[in-house]
């Protein structure tokens, strides 16, 4: 085995300092925001975590605990309210200007604590549309509720602050999801010198399977599904797992959507092979290829700080349409970072499904994907996806991006 080290989760120490870098954006978000408080609330996260635990505390609680971030006029209050048996791990991070523990409740402690402070309103972890903003509990609300009942008019969504915070790359986090893409590309090279006419989909997503063990490393997402493999053009792309029904063949191709989670961070990257000689490439194929890659051309020449996600978006369809393809029927990008789909901002249409995300705007240090397919007429579907980091002017891509099909010699 070439790695018998896994990298499955953030090692420690650089977790904290990712999270020292988050706490060090958070007084500017909350300002930005125009919240003076924000609660994150918690229990039990082992079986149950907060999508924004691992970016601003680190580690489970087990206990109900409260993390509270206020600024006034004077400090920038970082406390933990926790319980007795979690307080020292809390201490030991160094992370808080407070912590303090409790034995039989919280809710006493929580109410003082807040009523020092007397915010007029407390962002706290709930969003009708991004899934990373969602964390608190329906029964973590209730119960905040009645901790609370005096305060329960102040609670607004955190969303806003979830969003800033978590799609604002620092350089570390950069760095990992960039070694994750790196990874990717690797394995993606590795699987081209193995692949052959008569293999089904099933084999080839196990050679990847056992690629991804030696290298000792996860999926980015659900491990049945990662990557997806298409072979050949009847196949159908989308979230589905690999079947021995399509096989490799020669003049066809094979398409792959492949991530792994890398020292807790993502990628999350598609390619394109064709099996036979760059020569032998039929040209509505090519035409096919030229306008994908054209189109995330456009797209990234567009993109930068303070743009629209859906204004990205629109960028790559018109193209698509002006080429002489239906649209394709999702959106452009999401960001990349913790998850394969970490939330906030998404380039993509005004759709009912993705709610008001598409109206976000986008910022130096989101990392995005640009992706999309065209349907050819006789060879099937030709898709790319590629990880981009926004820059303070435009984009730079994570790693070399397809230029050109993988050809496979048959």
């Amino acid at each position: 085995m070439k790695n018998m080290e896994f990298n499955f989760d953030t090692p420690k120490d650089q977790l904290l300092e990712i999270i020292e870098e988050k706490h060090s954006q958070l007084e500017g978000i909350l300002q930005e925001c125009q919240f003076t408080t924000w609660l994150v609330f918690l229990r039990e996260t082992a079986a149950n975590p907060d999508p924004v635990q691992n970016l601003v505390i680190g580690g489970d609680v087990v206990w109900e605990s409260a993390f509270i971030f206020h600024i006034d006029n004077k400090k920038f209050h970082k406390i933990a309210i926790i319980g007795d048996f979690d307080a020292e791990a809390e201490r030991n991070k160094a992370l808080w200007t407070e912590v303090i523990p409790y034995t039989e409740g919280i809710s006493s402690i929580l109410s003082e604590t807040l009523n020092r402070f007397n915010p007029s309103q407390i962002a706290i972890n709930y969003s009708d549309d991004d899934v990373v903003a969602d964390g608190l509990s329906h029964g973590l609300f209730r119960k905040l509720s009645r901790y609370l009942p005096k305060m329960q008019e102040r609670f607004v969504s955190a969303a806003p602050i979830i969003q800033r915070l978590r799609a604002r790359k620092t350089k570390t986090e950069i760095d990992l999801v960039r070694a994750a893409c790196e990874l990717t590309e690797e394995i993606n090279n590795e699987i081209s010198e193995q692949l052959q006419p008569e293999m089904n989909e099933v084999e080839i997503q196990q050679l990847f399977h056992q690629r991804m063990n030696e290298h000792g490393v996860l999926e980015a997402w659900e491990r049945d599904a990662c990557p997806a493999v298409d072979a050949g053009p009847d196949k159908e792309m989308g979230h589905v797992g690999p079947t021995t029904k399509f096989q490799i063949q020669s003049g066809h191709t094979l398409h792959n959507d492949f991530g792994v989670k890398l020292k807790g961070y993502c990628s999350d990257i598609q390619r394109m092979w064709f099996f036979g000689s760059r020569e032998e490439i039929p040209e509505e194929l090519d035409y096919a290829f030229e306008t994908v890659h054209g189109a995330i051309t456009r797209a990234a020449e567009f993109i930068k700080p303070g743009v629209k996600g859906m204004e990205v978006d629109q960028i790559a369809r018109d193209y698509v349409i002006k080429r002489g393809f239906e649209e394709y029927k999702h959106a452009l990008g999401h960001q990349v970072g913790m998850k394969a789909h970490d939330g906030g901002v998404i380039l993509g249409p005004l759709w009912e499904r993705y709610g008001d995300t598409p109206k976000g705007i986008v910022e130096e240090g989101n990392i995005f994907t640009l992706e999309l397919y065209v349907k050819t007429d006789n060879y099937g579907m030709v898709s790319l996806e590629e990880d981009i980091v926004i820059t303070n002017n435009g984009c730079e891509f994570l790693i070399p991006r397809q230029e050109d099909w993988i050809c496979i010699e048959t």
